[in-house]
């Protein structure tokens, strides 16, 4: 194949063209999450063919739009005043933003656009007294999404856009909950010539000066179809790049993220394996005292046993010298009542006696000396055998 001449008009002298250098700028805020990612290309492009001398943007959150916009008029060496309006504390649509968000981008803004652009922490409604009116050459609104919040805020910045101006709407292509941007876009379409952007959540293009810059002039009077899917699908191209920049960085954050995650996981693991290996030592040390304890238990059991049996034998031993010492009692008592009769018996022999001594006469004194004789030795045998039964009741 032969060589093809490269003249002015040929493909690769339009691709080193310098008007689309912008499309290829590198963003400066990657990795900070926004859904305005797939703009950033055009954002680039717009304030570079453009050229404004003010640029006003309502609703920055974490500032990727507005350092689009800023990066450009540094890249342009621009002679122009940005500023970026926003409470930085959220609302219903956005969410609620922690004060870090404002101190991220302040310390990024101030190092890289402090010289010629402004956060300006106010309501809309409030900023709009520092802006006089016919100043603003590009409007950027992307505060609350309701249809009338952006209603108003289009129509109480109007009086502030010069005859240059250009209008940008975001998330005209949202139709959910209460978002109302795509009905004040397709108002607004009615009025002033437009160009629509589809991807991204939807981007709106609105030329509302009379004098608007040719680029922008020329972009939203485009009414060729083709040329229209042309363009949008050559801008989505482009801005897809960074979109999965951004996932990507966000998938690399996420990584590191998981990555401490997981170390601070495994250290945990280790210290609660290191934890788990010192309770089964003290488990086994509390098994091994239990094991003593059982042994101690049993032994103390069987003792205990032991105790109760030599318990049981002397409570019937005792049981059983209760009851014979009972027994030998009643005996004894036995024995005491008859020894009472003999010596009461005894008494009265003696008596008798002494009656048969007074009386000569009588005959029969030796017979009552042998009676009170066996008597006697009746006594006697009670007495011994009242002695022995009480040395038996005391050794029992």
């Amino acid at each position: 194949m032969g060589d093809i001449p490269l003249g002015k008009s040929t493909m690769l002298d339009a691709m080193c063209s310098r008007e689309l250098a912008p499309l290829f700028w590198r963003p400066v805020r990657l990795g900070i999450t926004s859904a305005w990612w797939e703009h950033v290309p055009f954002a680039h492009w717009l304030v570079a063919s453009i050229r404004p001398r003010s640029i006003v943007e309502l609703g920055t959150h974490n500032g990727v739009s507005y350092s689009a916009f800023c990066e450009a008029v540094v890249r342009e060496g621009l002679d122009t005043q940005c500023s970026a309006v926003d409470t930085w504390l959220g609302d219903e649509h956005a969410g609620r933003y922690s004060e870090g968000v404002y101190a991220e981008l302040r310390t990024f803004h101030d190092s890289r656009y402090g010289s010629f652009s402004t956060l300006v922490r106010s309501t809309f409604d409030e900023a709009l007294g520092y802006f006089p009116d016919c100043s603003i050459d590009l409007l950027h609104i992307d505060g609350l999404h309701t249809y009338d919040a952006v209603r108003h805020d289009f129509e109480s910045w109007l009086p502030k856009l010069t005859d240059r101006a250009v209008v940008l709407f975001h998330d005209i292509n949202v139709r959910a909950n209460d978002f109302g941007v795509w009905k004040v876009w397709s108002e607004l379409q009615e009025r002033y010539p437009s160009f629509t952007f589809t991807h991204g959540h939807g981007l709106g293009v609105l030329a509302v000066g009379k004098a608007v810059p040719a680029a922008a002039r020329q972009l939203c009077s485009i009414d060729d179809d083709s040329r229209v899917n042309s363009i949008r699908e050559r801008f989505a191209l482009v801005g897809e790049r960074w979109n999965v920049e951004f996932r990507d960085a966000q998938r690399v954050a996420e990584i590191g993220r998981l990555a401490l995650m997981v170390d601070d996981l495994n250290a945990q693991m280790q210290g609660r394996i290191a934890h788990a290996d010192q309770l089964e030592r003290a488990l086994k040390e509390v098994n091994a005292i239990e094991a003593n304890r059982t042994e101690e238990a049993a032994s103390l059991r069987t003792q205990l046993a032991e105790v109760e049996a030599a318990r049981k034998t002397l409570h019937d031993a005792l049981q059983e010298q209760t009851e014979r010492g009972d027994a030998l009692a009643a005996r004894v008592d036995e024995l005491k009542a008859w020894g009472d009769d003999l010596l009461a018996t005894n008494q009265t022999l003696r008596a008798e006696l002494v009656d048969l001594r007074r009386a000569p006469e009588r005959t029969d004194i030796q017979e009552l000396r042998q009676e009170l004789e066996q008597h006697k030795k009746q006594q006697d045998a009670l007495h011994a055998e009242i002695s022995g039964l009480r040395g038996r009741s005391r050794l029992g």
